[in-house]
């Protein structure tokens, strides 16, 4: 089961998924590009399901359809989220909340009602979408990296309460995607500017995210749980300086011990 399977990472996972074996119930609210979807794959190995994952009722409803469907539920990619930019002495609570209820209430409800399924047959594999938001901020952002640093407190304790089921839960940490909702890969200046800090120097491929997902979803990752894979292109591995023009003082250089 994949949320937010319409668009984006969403939809790379679920390609991922069919061609890695997978049947998949693809979640989204999107149902116009659900159906679309739907007319592209396979109609025995895709199965679209409209639902918001914000209400458990249909997230609960959702889990039990791809149960009926495929007869079980291995994993669970819960990678529906929402994004908002506000300054932030101007978010408004409305803002704020929806948030929180799609990006946190929404990705418990999956992985709470995914795993109750999941316990009936033996174990299963539950991969979160977060962010490097979590930790590595952003500015105007400051309900979206919340959520996101909720995600993986959440994804940890899952982790722990159901690893006695045989349940994995781990997460990946994309940076900047090239998604619709990724507003700056589509700015011209602003993402040259943003590329100048990303010493790979490029925005990740919605397929690149989705091959992390399915390597964390596989027997491969076997014994892994609790953990964040973090796909930034070394985004957040540091500040790069300017060398100093002159040996710094005390160093070997500056006291004419380079063998000079």
């Amino acid at each position: 089961m994949v949320t937010g399977a319409a668009n984006g990472i969403g939809r790379a996972i679920v390609d991922r998924f069919l061609a890695d074996g997978y049947s998949v119930a693809g979640v989204d609210l999107a149902e116009d590009d659900l159906g679309a979807m739907a007319t592209e794959l396979d109609a025995d190995r895709f199965h679209p399901v409209v639902a918001d994952i914000s209400n458990r009722a249909e997230v609960s409803a959702a889990v039990h359809v791809a149960v009926e469907r495929f007869g079980r539920l291995d994993v669970l990619a819960a990678n529906a989220a929402i994004a908002d930019a506000d300054p932030f002495l101007e978010i408004e609570d409305r803002s704020w909340l929806r948030i929180i209820d799609v990006n946190v209430n929404g990705a418990f409800y999956c992985i709470q009602e995914a795993a109750r399924a999941m316990t009936r047959t033996g174990g299963g594999a539950i991969v979160v979408t977060s962010s490097t938001n979590s930790w590595f901020v952003e500015s105007n952002l400051a309900h979206y990296n919340a959520s996101k640093g909720a995600v993986i407190a959440l994804m940890r304790s899952a982790a722990l309460d159901l690893a006695g089921f045989n349940i994995r839960v781990n997460a990946v940490e994309p940076s900047m995607v090239k998604t619709r909702a990724a507003f700056i890969t589509k700015d011209p200046d602003g993402a040259a500017d943003y590329l100048k800090r990303v010493p790979l120097g490029r925005f990740a491929e919605p397929a690149e995210v989705a091959a992390a997902v399915a390597f964390l979803a596989s027997e491969q990752a076997a014994y892994i749980t609790g953990q964040t894979l973090v796909l930034d292109g070394g985004l957040t591995l540091g500040i790069e300086l300017p060398l100093p023009q002159s040996a710094l003082p005390g160093s070997a250089r500056a006291e004419g011990l380079d063998g000079a």
